[in-house]
C-alpha cells in the first residue's frame, strides 16, 4: 500500500514538474507577483498632513445621484503656485475610490515634493456606464484649471496620472480634444464659463489603450485563461451579474466583439491620439508597465508607446519594470516617481 501511494505522489510530482517546465513563463509570472516587495505605510490612519492645506470632498460636478463626483485637494506651502498633478485611480471601471493605495502612494510622494495633488473620485459601472467616467475626470480638469487662482496652483500645463482602468480614463483625457466628452459641466461653469479640458503631460501605468485587443494579447503572450481568471478573480463577481465576458465589457454595458468598427474605435484611447494628432505632438508621455502584469498585457503599453512614436510625438518614454505585476509597488518607488516628477519639469 505504501508503495502505491509513494508511487502516485512521485507521478503527481513529475506531471506538477512538466507543467510547470511547458508554462514555465507563466510560473515566473506568478512567482514574481507572489514575491513582490511593498512600501510600507500605514494605509488605516487618518490622513493627516501638516505640509499644506488639505481640502477634502470638493464636488466638481454634480451629475452622479450618489455624490461620486468629489475630488481631494493637496496644495503645500511655501511654493508659490505649484504645478498641478491631477491624479485617476484604478479599480477595473467597479471598484476603489480617489484614497486607493496607489493613489495614495502618489498622493504622498507628489505632495511631498512640491506639486498641487488631485486626487479625483469618479462614477463607477455600477452607477453610470461608459462614457460617465470619461466625462467626469474631463469635467474635473475643468474644474481645477477654471478654479486655479482661488486655490493657488498652477494650471495652465496639467499632468496627469492614471493606473490601471485609471490609465485608460487618464488617456482618453489627453488624447481627446475639447468636443469629445465634454458635454458634463463643472461646478462654478455658470459663473467662470468653459474652459479646457487639455493637460499637458500623460502618466499612464499599465492602462488598457485597446479593449478589443486584450484576449488576443493574451494569447501572444501565452498566458492560460484559468491564471487570468484567478488572478482577478475580484472582478469576476460584477461580470457575473452583467454577464460581460470581461471587466472592460461589464463597463462599457456591450459586448465588444459585437461592435462596428466605428463603435470600437470610439472607446479606443488610441483612436483619439491619431485623430487629434495635431494636438497630441505636444503632449508629454510617460508609460510603465512590470513584465509580471497578468491583468493588463504590456503589449497595450508597448502599443501606446509604437503608437506615439510613429505618429511623430517627440517626448514619450516607456519604463518597463522587469518581474513587477499589476498596481506593483515597485512601481512607486521614490526612484521610480523621481523620474516621473523630473519628466514632468523638463
Amino acid at each position: 500500500m505504501r508503495k502505491w501511494i509513494a508511487g502516485i505522489i512521485a507521478f503527481l510530482l513529475v506531471v506538477i514538474c512538466l507543467v510547470c517546465i511547458i508554462n514555465y513563463k507563466t510560473v515566473g509570472w506568478l512567482w514574481d507577483n507572489w514575491t513582490a516587495p511593498t512600501i510600507d505605510f500605514d494605509e488605516n490612519s487618518e490622513d493627516v498632513w501638516d505640509g499644506g492645506t488639505s481640502i477634502v470632498g470638493l464636488t466638481y460636478a454634480e451629475a452622479s445621484s450618489e455624490g461620486s463626483e468629489y475630488l481631494n485637494l493637496y496644495i503645500p506651502d511655501g511654493i508659490e503656485n505649484p504645478q498641478l498633478i491631477v491624479l485617476v485611480h484604478g479599480g477595473g471601471f467597479v471598484t476603489n475610490d480617489n484614497m486607493s493605495r496607489q493613489a495614495r502612494l502618489m498622493i504622498n510622494y507628489f505632495r511631498d515634493n512640491g506639486y498641487a495633488v488631485a486626487s479625483v473620485n469618479y462614477r463607477l459601472a455600477q452607477e453610470a456606464l461608459y462614457p460617465a467616467a470619461i466625462e467626469d475626470v474631463k469635467a474635473a480638469v475643468r474644474f481645477l484649471r477654471a478654479h486655479a487662482d482661488e486655490y493657488g496652483y498652477y494650471a495652465e500645463d496639467i499632468a496627469i496620472w492614471g493606473e490601471s482602468a485609471g490609465g485608460y480614463l487618464a488617456m482618453m483625457a489627453a488624447f481627446t480634444d475639447d468636443t469629445e466628452f465634454n458635454d458634463l459641466e463643472y461646478v462654478g461653469q455658470d459663473e467662470l464659463g468653459d474652459v479646457s479640458a487639455r493637460v499637458s503631460t500623460l502618466i499612464d501605468f499599465y492602462g488598457v489603450a485597446d479593449m478589443s485587443r486584450v484576449n488576443e494579447d493574451w494569447k501572444v503572450l501565452g498566458l492560460p485563461h484559468i491564471v487570468y481568471t484567478i488572478a482577478n478573480s475580484w472582478a469576476m463577481g460584477y461580470m457575473k451579474e452583467t454577464g460581460a465576458d470581461s471587466i472592460e465589457e461589464a463597463w462599457i454595458g456591450s459586448s465588444i466583439e459585437d461592435m462596428t468598427s466605428e463603435e470600437k474605435d470610439s472607446i479606443n484611447p488610441l483612436f483619439y491620439l491619431e485623430k487629434n494628432i495635431e494636438l497630441n505632438k505636444d503632449l508629454d508621455i510617460w508609460i510603465t508597465h512590470g513584465t509580471a502584469d497578468i491583468t493588463v498585457p504590456i503589449l497595450q503599453s508597448e502599443s501606446v508607446y509604437d503608437e506615439a512614436v510613429a505618429l511623430g510625438i517627440e517626448e514619450v518614454h516607456l519604463e518597463v519594470i522587469d518581474g513587477a505585476g499589476h498596481a506593483d509597488d515597485r512601481c512607486y518607488s521614490d526612484e521610480q516617481l523621481e523620474m516621473i516628477s523630473e519628466f514632468i519639469k523638463e
